[in-house]
């Protein structure tokens, strides 16, 4: 399977399992002034919250990125979440910027945590216009969070696969030693937590 039909598959899968309609890519499309009025405002949000965070923090210095940098790629992201067709060519997108993320070495939780504060920043503006259904549309804004956090996290499961293809180490047998482990390791959190 190429990583273009694997890109194809998981994304429908996405689609498929938050029940996201083309319904809700036009309710999302079809609110583009509402958010792009107010996309300073929400990128101000986000921004807040991961330069409020020493983790992030750390990964801004070592990649080199400048607030303004940080901002105009937030910009970019949010002006795709909003426009884009959530296809095969979106997916592309939102999985390279899983692979940059990854690059850096940007902790997947640190990505979730930014899906998060999107979240919570499309919400605070669906909740403070006025538009005929705030419920439909927060709901559809959400599943289009969540497609684009899984697309991005692929992003970050291709350049682990790869880095151990790379490195010599086949992929099945680090999954395999990974697994072998894993339960050994449950249960030693599991007695001390």
């Amino acid at each position: 399977m190429t990583l273009e039909d694997e890109l194809r598959s998981i994304s429908d899968a996405t689609r498929k399992y938050l029940m996201i309609a083309d319904e809700d890519v036009e309710r999302v499309k079809g609110s583009e002034r509402l958010f792009l009025e107010r996309l300073d405002e929400m990128v101000e949000g986000a921004l807040k919250s991961l330069l409020s965070n020493e983790l992030a923090q750390r990964f801004i210095e070592r990649s080199g990125l400048t607030k303004e940098r940080t901002a105009k790629l937030f910009r970019r992201w949010l002006t795709l979440f909003v426009k884009g067709g959530y296809d095969l060519d979106h997916a592309k997108q939102v999985f390279k910027i899983g692979l940059a993320h990854a690059r850096y070495g940007v902790y997947d939780r640190l990505v979730c945590m930014c899906a998060g504060a999107w979240l919570r920043e499309i919400l605070k503006v669906i909740g403070e216009c006025d538009v005929d259904d705030k419920i439909g549309l927060s709901i559809s804004a959400a599943k289009l969070i969540f497609w684009n956090l899984i697309m991005m996290l692929e992003g970050y499961h291709v350049a682990r696969v790869e880095s151990l293809k790379k490195s010599g180490i086949p992929p099945k047998l680090a999954e395999k030693l990974f697994m072998l482990k894993a339960e050994e390791v449950y249960k030693s959190f599991k007695e001390r937590l």
